[in-house]
């Protein structure tokens, strides 16, 4: 039926693939993590990326995954601003966070898909038919 190079091949095919898919399951709960840490500070989260993986032993569940992401979030959206977080395994380890002016959405500019709009709602910028006086 199975030669034993062929029943070798097929267990290395399918570890590969269990390692891949608790991988994914990792980074699918950062980007749970980050998006709660940004929506509890008011911060608006840009980027979720890992930076290292590494198997290693992990304290009470014994082999797993020891990762590391690099969270990048904005207080004004104009900055940007990068924090990490450690994992042991699908658990949240370690979030740093640097330190960062308190966010002020009123006062923030509108982000309207034009640069430059501002909250003006011409077609042009500098145009004083909707603007008025004041410069986009």
């Amino acid at each position: 039926m199975f030669s034993l190079m062929e029943l070798m091949l097929l267990l290395c095919c399918g570890v590969i693939a269990m390692l891949f898919w608790q991988l994914r399951q990792i980074s699918e709960a950062a980007g749970f993590h980050a998006q709660r840490l940004c929506q509890q500070r008011r911060l608006q989260l840009l980027n979720v990326a890992r930076v290292k993986a590494r198997l290693g032993k992990i304290p009470g569940h014994g082999l797993g995954w020891r990762t590391e992401y690099q969270v990048e979030f904005s207080t004004d959206g104009l900055n940007s601003l990068t924090a990490k977080m450690a994992f042991l395994g699908p658990r949240l380890n370690e979030a740093t966070l640097p330190l960062y002016p308190e966010p002020e959405w009123q006062q923030a500019p509108a982000n309207r898909g034009r640069i430059g709009m501002g909250s003006c709602s011409s077609s042009g910028c500098g145009s004083k038919s909707s603007c008025g006086s004041k410069r986009c």
